[in-house]
């Protein structure tokens, strides 16, 4: 059976954006760690996703890619997204002492009122491919 069209465009756009999302970490290593060493986390917890946190979206990717675990990287999209969105809302809602850096590339430019805002359309996207593969 045929992928429904939506689910190709969604694919697609979650390939790209986490395609963005690794390899601009990768790229800058140096700045994406000192990006981390100044989050409201824990410097340790910082160390760690300095690695995997790329490595996690490369496998997004991967996941997506491949027809059978294609709905395995949806709804791992989605996940990833939402906690994307859940430490970006921190910053809208002013849960932390002190705001963390804003993201690099594209989203550092946003602000994190326009961060939120696109990182929930971006967590209802991959929803939305999660539900076209369920149907």
């Amino acid at each position: 059976m045929n992928p429904h069209p939506f689910i190709i465009l969604i694919t697609g756009f979650l390939i790209l954006l986490w395609a963005y999302a690794s390899f601009s970490k990768l790229f800058d290593m140096k700045q994406f760690n000192h990006a981390l060493m100044i989050q409201v986390f824990p410097r340790w917890f910082g160390k760690i996703l300095l690695y995997t946190l790329p490595l996690s979206e490369i496998v997004l990717i991967i996941l997506l890619l491949i027809p059978q675990t294609r709905l395995i990287g949806m709804y791992a999209s989605m996940f990833m997204m939402a906690l994307f969105t859940l430490y970006v809302g921190g910053a809208v809602f002013h849960i932390y002492d002190r705001h963390p850096c804003a993201c690099g590339g594209l989203f550092g430019r946003l602000g994190w009122h326009k961060h939120f805002k696109v990182n929930i359309m971006l967590t209802l996207i991959a929803l939305a491919g999660v539900i076209l593969m369920e149907l």
